[in-house]
C-alpha cells in the first residue's frame, strides 16, 4: 500500500512493480535513510519526521547544482503502528513534496521492528557541481545562517515549544530554494551543510586538495541563536559544529563571486595546503560519525 501523493511524471500512475521514468539527460540521484533512535526520537512530531526525510534528500540534489523533481519513498513501520501516527508521517511527506514541487514516483511500505524511512531523490544533473572543485584563492561562502537546527534540537530537549523559532528550524528545516541560475554558474565546489559547517569544509578541503580558512568574524549568527546561547562565543561554536541545517556551503572564484545574485555570506578563503583552519589555526574537528 502507498497512498497517492498526486500524479507523477511516469508513463502511468504509481502502483506497479517499477517506475518508468523519461530522463531528458544526465540525472542526479541521491538516497537518504532515517531510523528511529538515530535521526529522531519521541520528542520529534511524526509529521516532522516525514517532512525532514524528504527535505534532507532534496537538499543533496540541490548541493549538486540541480533541483529535485521526483522522489521514491520506502517506509518500514512497526506492525502495531497507529493509524494516527501513519497519517501524520504521510502528512509531513506530503507537505514537503508540495513545498519543493516534487512528484512521488513510487516506493514501498513494509513491516519493521523499528520505524525507518528511505527517500531517493532525483533531478536533472545540470553542471553536476562537486565537492572537489575548490581552487586556491576561491571565496568560501554559505547560503544562510548556520547552527539554528542544532540550537532548536537543544531547545526541544529542554522543553521548548514547537512554536519557538529555533525549534521550528530543527523540525521543519529549509533548504536552498533560491534561483539556481543565479548561483550555480558561479560556483567551483558545493555541498550541503547537513553534517555541520566545519565538517562540510573538511570534506571540501580534502576532496579539492586545498586548505579552507574560516574567518570567525564573518560567520553569520542569527540573533535568536546568540540569545539562546547566551553570547557570541557559544553561538559561534554551535554554528560551526551543529548539523542538519541543510544550507549550501561552497566556493567561488574571486572574479565570479560578485556575479552571484542570490544572498550568500562570505566565510573565508581557499588557500594552498590541506585541512580546515579557523582564523589561521588548524582545526581537527571530525563531526558526527555513525560507526565511530
Amino acid at each position: 500500500m502507498f497512498l497517492s501523493l498526486g500524479r507523477s511524471g511516469l508513463a502511468g500512475d504509481i502502483g506497479d512493480d517499477a517506475a518508468v521514468i523519461r530522463p531528458s539527460g544526465r540525472m542526479a540521484v541521491s538516497i537518504d535513510s532515517y531510523s528511529d533512535g538515530v535521526h529522531f526520537n519521541r520528542l520529534v512530531p511524526d509529521d516532522s519526521i516525514g517532512y525532514r526525510t524528504v527535505t534532507g534528500a532534496v537538499s543533496d540534489i540541490s548541493a549538486m547544482g540541480s533541483a529535485a523533481e521526483s522522489v521514491l519513498i520506502s517506509m518500514g513501520l512497526p506492525r502495531k503502528v497507529s493509524e494516527e501516527k501513519f497519517f501524520a508521517l504521510y502528512g509531513g511527506i506530503k507537505k514537503a513534496c508540495k513545498k519543493w514541487s516534487l512528484k512521488v514516483e513510487g516506493g514501498d511500505l513494509v513491516a519493521s521492528r523499528n520505524l525507518y524511512i528511505s527517500v531517493c531523490a532525483m533531478g536533472p544533473a545540470g553542471r553536476a557541481l562537486r565537492r572537489s572543485g575548490a581552487k586556491k584563492g576561491d571565496i568560501l561562502f554559505i547560503t544562510s545562517y548556520p547552527g539554528l537546527s542544532a540550537a532548536g534540537l537543544e531547545l526541544l530537549k529542554a522543553g521548548g515549544s514547537v512554536k519557538d523559532f529555533l525549534v521550528k528550524k530543527f523540525l521543519y528545516p529549509d533548504i536552498f530554494s533560491g534561483d539556481g541560475k543565479k548561483l550555480f554558474p558561479f560556483v567551483s565546489s558545493l555541498m550541503d551543510s547537513s553534517d555541520g559547517l566545519l565538517d562540510s569544509c573538511r570534506s571540501m578541503a580534502f576532496q579539492s586538495g586545498v586548505a579552507l580558512n574560516i574567518d570567525s568574524a564573518l560567520v553569520p549568527l542569527k540573533k535568536e541563536l546568540v540569545a539562546f546561547c547566551g553570547g557570541r562565543e557559544k553561538a559561534l561554536r554551535m554554528a560551526l559544529e551543529g548539523g542538519e541545517d541543510y544550507y549550501l556551503v561552497g566556493t567561488s572564484p574571486r572574479e565570479k563571486f560578485a556575479k552571484i545574485k542570490v544572498p550568500v555570506f562570505t566565510l573565508g578563503t581557499a588557500l594552498e595546503g590541506e585541512g580546515v583552519f579557523l582564523d589561521g589555526n588548524r582545526t581537527d574537528y571530525k563531526g558526527f560519525r555513525h560507526f565511530s
